[in-house]
């Protein structure tokens, strides 16, 4: 079925098949300067040396695939600690989930603040202060509220630091228990 005139569909083809061997030979161009000998290895050592044998077993590329699916599951044991345990300890212990106060919306000092500085020097704050008619204190008192308003809450560093010291607690033990030691 097409429609297409015998010619216009072989000139499709060929082209499909063109942009298949360009881009197979890229991918190859790549590939060869990527993994090359010189940079990686030492004076004297190919690739072919790296071989797996019977009587050697080397780390091959394809084992840092591996790191992928290892480092989404630590990240998902973060993400349910943080919410299971962490932040019911935190709540527990009266620590609130309020964060900084937000600063009163102001088109003008939102852009000076994200395109010009997060801390203005006193021309520019009495050039704002002429322009927007506030006062001084009140232009300062805006950026103060606006740099703290980025920070995160008490509750989420509690969260944070306490997933980070559990971590280096579980680590700490599994190195313990390789070792044959048990420290606490």
């Amino acid at each position: 079925g097409s429609s297409a005139p015998p010619r216009l569909r072989e000139t499709e083809h060929e082209k499909e098949a063109a942009s298949s061997r360009f881009t197979h030979s890229n991918m190859a161009g790549f590939s060869a300067w990527f993994w090359n000998e010189r940079f990686w290895l030492p004076h004297n050592v190919t690739w072919a040396d790296l071989k797996n044998t019977d009587d050697a077993n080397y780390p091959q590329a394809g084992d840092l695939l591996f790191a992928f699916p290892l480092a989404f599951g630590i990240f998902l044991v973060r993400l349910a600690f943080e919410r299971f345990i962490a932040k019911p300890c935190a709540l527990s212990l009266r620590i609130q989930a309020n964060g900084p106060r937000r600063a009163q919306p102001n088109a003008i000092l939102e852009k000076v603040f994200t395109s010009i500085t997060k801390s203005p020097d006193e021309k520019r704050l009495e050039g704002l202060s002429k322009q927007l008619d506030w006062d001084v204190r009140k232009i300062q008192r805006w950026f103060r509220h606006r740099r703290n308003q980025d920070k995160p809450s008490t509750l989420t560093k509690f969260c944070e630091s306490m997933y980070a010291y559990f971590f280096k607690k579980m680590l700490h033990l599994q190195l313990c228990l390789v070792n044959g030691v048990i420290t606490l």
